[in-house]
């Protein structure tokens, strides 16, 4: 199992997209405003097949954005930590995306929301993101890579051999 996590317009839903054409299985885990047990939500993903699924999003994303925009996030550290060491029982590794702010506001102009979160939120996400990955690289594997100078051909190969 494999989560592809990152700032908005990194190219997460271009690589999970990708890594489904080699057979793995696309689950998105959306913002679901009116659900507060997400403890379940993500559990009950397991009860499926995990072995070639990719994750666009996760529990992660809540870890960041939760802080960052909406003052808190609806897991604490200790059940994120649950929750990593259930995924990682069924073999999950993290592909960690980023890329510099310009590159996102470029690839983000025509996306009126998500262009406003990182022209305004850029460095605080980065900043939750790396804090995260940093906790979860304790527990799991967690890749990092830059979409800015690893062009999308090397990202693809990279991910491919996760799999």
């Amino acid at each position: 199992m494999i989560i592809v996590e990152g700032i908005d317009g990194v190219g997460k839903t271009t690589l999970v997209d990708y890594l489904v054409t080699q057979g793995m299985k696309k689950h998105h885990f959306g913002y679901d405003e009116k659900n507060l047990d997400l403890i379940t939500k993500y559990m009950r993903l397991l009860d499926k097949d995990t072995s070639s699924l990719v994750l666009d999003r996760s529990f992660i994303s809540e870890m960041v954005y939760g802080p960052v925009l909406r003052g808190g996030s609806k897991i604490d550290l200790e059940a994120y930590t649950k929750l990593l060491l259930a995924y990682k029982e069924r073999g999950l590794s993290i592909i960690y995306l980023t890329a510099p702010k310009d590159e996102l506001l470029k690839r983000r102009q025509y996306d009126d929301s998500d262009y406003a979160n990182i022209e305004n939120y850029y460095n605080e996400l980065n900043s939750y993101y790396d804090a995260i990955m940093d906790y979860s690289q304790q527990f799991v594997d967690v890749y990092r890579i830059n979409t800015h100078e690893m062009n999308e051909t090397a990202v693809q190969g990279f991910a491919r051999k996760l799999r």
